[in-house]
């Protein structure tokens, strides 16, 4: 769903809020596929959320980057240094 503030909610973060409503707290992987079949990457408002409910182990979450070649990125890897970690 796009809002008119173009920053709707995506099914990245509206999987992660069903997530959080029915008790669950640690993400693992993420897949996310376009409708060719090809992966994208999280947006920066689902990544920054990850980054929020889990500040210490976000890092370790596994992102399917090419899923026809297997290739897989780590949330550490697109967010190094993130300014929540900091404070």
């Amino acid at each position: 769903m796009d809002a008119c503030c173009s920053l709707g909610i995506c099914a990245e973060r509206n999987a992660i809020f069903q997530m959080i409503t029915n008790g669950e707290q640690e993400i693992q992987k993420i897949l996310t596929l376009m409708p060719d079949g090809s992966c994208a990457m999280p947006c920066g408002a689902c990544r920054e959320l990850m980054v929020q409910l889990m500040p210490h182990t976000y890092q370790n979450i596994e992102i399917m980057a090419d899923i026809k070649n297997q290739k897989t990125v780590s949330l550490g890897e697109l967010t190094p240094h993130w300014w929540i970690t900091s404070h």
